[in-house]
Protein backbone atom coordinates (compact mmCIF):
# COMPACT_ATOMS: atom_id res chain seq x y z
CA UNK A 1 0.00 0.00 0.00
CA UNK A 2 1.94 2.84 -1.06
CA UNK A 3 1.36 6.57 0.31
CA UNK A 4 2.87 9.68 -0.82
CA UNK A 5 1.92 12.57 1.17
CA UNK A 6 4.58 15.22 0.80
CA UNK A 7 4.99 14.90 -3.34
CA UNK A 8 3.87 14.21 -6.50
CA UNK A 9 3.25 10.74 -6.75
CA UNK A 10 1.48 7.59 -6.65
CA UNK A 11 -0.53 8.77 -3.49
CA UNK A 12 -1.67 11.62 -1.44
CA UNK A 13 -3.94 11.80 1.69
CA UNK A 14 -6.87 13.74 2.74
CA UNK A 15 -8.27 13.82 6.22
CA UNK A 16 -11.95 14.97 7.29
CA UNK A 17 -12.32 15.40 11.11
CA UNK A 18 -15.40 13.30 10.94
CA UNK A 19 -13.82 10.54 8.95
CA UNK A 20 -10.99 8.38 9.17
CA UNK A 21 -7.83 9.54 7.03
CA UNK A 22 -7.91 8.22 3.42
CA UNK A 23 -5.25 7.86 1.16
CA UNK A 24 -6.18 8.59 -2.41
CA UNK A 25 -4.35 6.64 -5.12
CA UNK A 26 -3.21 7.75 -8.49
CA UNK A 27 -3.82 4.44 -10.21
CA UNK A 28 -2.18 5.83 -13.44
CA UNK A 29 0.42 6.72 -11.69
CA UNK A 30 0.48 3.15 -10.12
CA UNK A 31 -0.18 1.53 -13.45
CA UNK A 32 3.34 2.54 -14.98
CA UNK A 33 5.13 0.17 -12.39
CA UNK A 34 3.93 -3.37 -13.89
CA UNK A 35 6.18 -5.81 -13.82
CA UNK A 36 8.71 -3.82 -11.67
CA UNK A 37 10.27 -4.25 -8.43
CA UNK A 38 10.83 -8.39 -9.79
CA UNK A 39 12.87 -10.50 -7.96
CA UNK A 40 13.68 -13.75 -7.11
CA UNK A 41 13.71 -14.49 -3.20
CA UNK A 42 16.43 -17.40 -3.77
CA UNK A 43 19.79 -17.38 -2.69
CA UNK A 44 19.82 -16.10 0.76
CA UNK A 45 21.83 -18.16 3.06
CA UNK A 46 19.44 -19.78 5.97
CA UNK A 47 19.80 -21.82 8.79
CA UNK A 48 21.70 -24.70 9.61
CA UNK A 49 24.13 -23.46 6.36
CA UNK A 50 21.37 -24.24 3.75
CA UNK A 51 20.26 -21.88 1.47
CA UNK A 52 16.63 -20.51 -0.20
CA UNK A 53 15.99 -22.55 -3.52
CA UNK A 54 16.62 -19.98 -6.52
CA UNK A 55 13.70 -20.50 -9.54
CA UNK A 56 11.13 -21.00 -6.91
CA UNK A 57 9.53 -18.19 -5.33
CA UNK A 58 9.79 -14.70 -6.82
CA UNK A 59 7.83 -11.45 -5.85
CA UNK A 60 7.04 -8.36 -7.88
CA UNK A 61 4.66 -5.26 -8.46
CA UNK A 62 1.30 -6.03 -10.14
CA UNK A 63 1.49 -7.66 -13.68
CA UNK A 64 -1.70 -6.32 -15.60
CA UNK A 65 1.11 -5.81 -18.20
CA UNK A 66 4.11 -7.85 -18.51
CA UNK A 67 6.87 -6.74 -21.17
CA UNK A 68 8.36 -9.51 -23.20
CA UNK A 69 11.50 -8.14 -22.17
CA UNK A 70 10.71 -8.60 -18.50
CA UNK A 71 12.15 -12.02 -16.98
CA UNK A 72 8.66 -12.75 -15.92
CA UNK A 73 7.90 -13.16 -19.54
CA UNK A 74 10.17 -16.63 -19.86
CA UNK A 75 9.34 -17.71 -16.08
CA UNK A 76 7.34 -21.49 -16.29
CA UNK A 77 4.72 -20.45 -13.00
CA UNK A 78 2.42 -23.23 -12.07
CA UNK A 79 1.09 -20.61 -9.42
CA UNK A 80 0.81 -16.92 -9.21
CA UNK A 81 -0.96 -15.07 -5.71
CA UNK A 82 -2.51 -11.64 -6.19
CA UNK A 83 -2.84 -9.93 -2.71
CA UNK A 84 -4.20 -6.79 -4.36
CA UNK A 85 -7.67 -5.83 -3.27
CA UNK A 86 -10.29 -6.52 -6.05
CA UNK A 87 -10.81 -2.39 -6.78
CA UNK A 88 -6.93 -2.53 -6.99
CA UNK A 89 -7.62 -5.52 -10.12
CA UNK A 90 -10.62 -3.27 -11.57
CA UNK A 91 -8.67 -0.33 -11.88
CA UNK A 92 -5.39 -1.92 -12.90
CA UNK A 93 -6.21 -4.93 -14.57
CA UNK A 94 -6.10 -8.44 -13.80
CA UNK A 95 -2.18 -10.04 -13.73
CA UNK A 96 -1.25 -10.88 -17.31
CA UNK A 97 0.65 -14.45 -15.99
CA UNK A 98 -3.32 -15.82 -15.23
CA UNK A 99 -4.26 -16.35 -18.34
CA UNK A 100 -1.58 -18.29 -19.29
CA UNK A 101 -1.95 -22.14 -19.60
CA UNK A 102 -0.63 -24.45 -16.66
CA UNK A 103 -0.48 -21.35 -14.51
CA UNK A 104 -3.19 -21.51 -11.03
CA UNK A 105 -4.22 -18.30 -10.06
CA UNK A 106 -5.23 -17.50 -6.92
CA UNK A 107 -6.30 -13.99 -5.66
CA UNK A 108 -6.52 -13.35 -1.70
CA UNK A 109 -7.66 -9.53 -1.92
CA UNK A 110 -5.70 -8.48 0.60
CA UNK A 111 -7.99 -5.00 1.94
CA UNK A 112 -11.14 -5.50 0.27
CA UNK A 113 -12.46 -3.26 3.26
CA UNK A 114 -10.10 -0.32 2.92
CA UNK A 115 -10.43 0.02 -0.80
CA UNK A 116 -12.72 1.65 -2.52
CA UNK A 117 -12.79 3.47 -6.27
CA UNK A 118 -10.57 6.07 -4.76
CA UNK A 119 -8.36 4.71 -1.97
CA UNK A 120 -8.03 3.14 1.59
CA UNK A 121 -8.39 4.38 4.91
CA UNK A 122 -5.92 5.25 6.32
CA UNK A 123 -4.26 1.83 8.93
CA UNK A 124 -1.76 3.97 11.29
CA UNK A 125 -0.43 7.18 11.75
CA UNK A 126 2.81 6.12 11.28
CA UNK A 127 4.83 3.84 8.67
CA UNK A 128 6.04 1.27 11.06
CA UNK A 129 2.83 0.53 12.58
CA UNK A 130 0.98 0.52 9.31
CA UNK A 131 3.23 -2.39 8.54
CA UNK A 132 2.72 -4.57 11.65
CA UNK A 133 -1.06 -3.39 10.97
CA UNK A 134 -0.58 -5.29 7.19
CA UNK A 135 0.49 -8.88 9.80
CA UNK A 136 -2.37 -8.64 11.93
CA UNK A 137 -5.44 -6.93 9.77
CA UNK A 138 -4.85 -10.06 7.43
CA UNK A 139 -4.06 -12.61 9.14
CA UNK A 140 -6.57 -14.97 7.85
CA UNK A 141 -5.28 -13.92 4.54
CA UNK A 142 -1.57 -14.77 5.56
CA UNK A 143 -2.98 -17.94 6.77
CA UNK A 144 -4.58 -18.94 3.39
CA UNK A 145 -1.28 -17.54 1.55
CA UNK A 146 1.14 -19.55 3.79
CA UNK A 147 -1.08 -22.70 3.22
CA UNK A 148 -0.95 -22.27 -0.43
CA UNK A 149 2.87 -22.29 -0.17
CA UNK A 150 2.55 -25.42 2.28
CA UNK A 151 1.30 -27.28 -0.91
CA UNK A 152 2.62 -29.55 -3.23
CA UNK A 153 3.47 -28.76 -6.80
CA UNK A 154 2.84 -25.01 -6.26
CA UNK A 155 6.37 -24.01 -7.10
CA UNK A 156 7.63 -21.85 -8.93
CA UNK A 157 5.27 -19.75 -7.45
CA UNK A 158 5.22 -15.91 -8.13
CA UNK A 159 3.26 -13.07 -5.35
CA UNK A 160 2.17 -9.60 -5.83
CA UNK A 161 0.49 -6.50 -4.67
CA UNK A 162 -0.04 -3.46 -6.56
CA UNK A 163 3.88 -1.80 -5.62
CA UNK A 164 5.15 -5.12 -4.87
CA UNK A 165 6.39 -3.22 -1.72
CA UNK A 166 4.11 -3.30 1.34
CA UNK A 167 2.19 -6.39 1.55
CA UNK A 168 4.49 -8.29 -0.99
CA UNK A 169 7.51 -6.76 1.78
CA UNK A 170 5.81 -7.77 4.24
CA UNK A 171 4.43 -11.00 3.31
CA UNK A 172 8.46 -12.14 1.78
CA UNK A 173 9.65 -10.97 5.58
CA UNK A 174 7.62 -13.37 7.15
CA UNK A 175 8.94 -15.93 5.02
CA UNK A 176 12.30 -15.54 4.78
CA UNK A 177 11.91 -15.39 8.98
CA UNK A 178 10.62 -18.73 8.38
CA UNK A 179 13.30 -19.90 6.01
CA UNK A 180 16.04 -18.90 8.46
CA UNK A 181 17.53 -15.82 6.68
CA UNK A 182 19.26 -13.10 8.82
CA UNK A 183 17.56 -10.42 9.68
CA UNK A 184 19.96 -8.00 8.20
CA UNK A 185 19.32 -9.48 4.74
CA UNK A 186 15.73 -9.66 5.16
CA UNK A 187 15.80 -6.02 5.26
CA UNK A 188 17.81 -5.59 2.85
CA UNK A 189 15.35 -7.75 0.39
CA UNK A 190 12.68 -5.02 1.64
CA UNK A 191 14.45 -2.03 1.07
CA UNK A 192 15.85 -3.41 -2.68
CA UNK A 193 12.18 -1.48 -3.75
CA UNK A 194 13.48 1.94 -2.82
CA UNK A 195 15.25 1.33 -6.54
CA UNK A 196 11.92 1.31 -8.04
CA UNK A 197 9.90 3.50 -5.55
CA UNK A 198 12.50 6.35 -5.38
CA UNK A 199 10.35 9.02 -3.99
CA UNK A 200 8.97 7.02 -1.07
CA UNK A 201 11.63 5.15 0.27
CA UNK A 202 11.16 2.16 2.45
CA UNK A 203 13.19 2.21 5.80
CA UNK A 204 15.04 -0.38 8.05
CA UNK A 205 12.62 0.83 11.24
CA UNK A 206 9.30 -0.13 9.07
CA UNK A 207 10.04 -3.61 9.94
CA UNK A 208 10.55 -3.27 13.70
CA UNK A 209 7.73 -3.89 14.40
CA UNK A 210 6.94 -7.15 12.90
CA UNK A 211 9.80 -8.36 13.84
CA UNK A 212 9.24 -7.35 17.69
CA UNK A 213 5.92 -9.40 17.48
CA UNK A 214 8.02 -12.62 16.33
CA UNK A 215 10.11 -12.41 19.14
CA UNK A 216 7.60 -12.20 21.92
CA UNK A 217 5.63 -14.75 20.75
CA UNK A 218 9.14 -16.91 21.10
CA UNK A 219 10.46 -16.95 17.47
CA UNK A 220 9.30 -17.47 14.14
CA UNK A 221 7.77 -20.81 14.95
CA UNK A 222 5.66 -19.46 17.61
CA UNK A 223 4.85 -16.48 15.73
CA UNK A 224 3.49 -18.59 12.48
CA UNK A 225 1.74 -21.00 14.87
CA UNK A 226 0.28 -18.34 17.21
CA UNK A 227 -0.45 -15.21 14.96
CA UNK A 228 -0.54 -17.43 11.51
CA UNK A 229 -2.19 -20.60 12.32
CA UNK A 230 -0.17 -22.38 10.85
CA UNK A 231 0.75 -26.26 12.02
CA UNK A 232 4.51 -27.33 12.37
CA UNK A 233 4.09 -29.55 9.40
CA UNK A 234 3.07 -27.22 7.37
CA UNK A 235 5.93 -25.20 8.15
CA UNK A 236 8.53 -28.43 8.18
CA UNK A 237 6.54 -28.85 4.04
CA UNK A 238 7.23 -25.40 2.96
CA UNK A 239 11.38 -25.37 3.97
CA UNK A 240 11.75 -28.46 2.34
CA UNK A 241 9.97 -27.38 -0.80
CA UNK A 242 12.36 -23.47 -0.65
CA UNK A 243 15.61 -25.07 1.10
CA UNK A 244 18.40 -26.60 -0.41
CA UNK A 245 19.77 -29.81 1.86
Amino acid sequence: MLKNKNTTGTATETTEETEQPRVVIDFDVLRTYAAQNFRDLGGHPAANRRRVRAGRIFRSSHLAEVPPESPISRLKLRTLVTLQSRAEVKHLGAPAPASRRGVRWEHIPMGDEWFNDQGYTEIAAQPGPDHLALVMHFRRDWRRFFKLLAERDVYPLLFHCSAGRDRTGVGAAMLLSMLGVDRNRIVADFLESNLVFTQVPLTAGQLDPVFELIDENGGIEGFMREVIGLAPGELAVIREDLLED
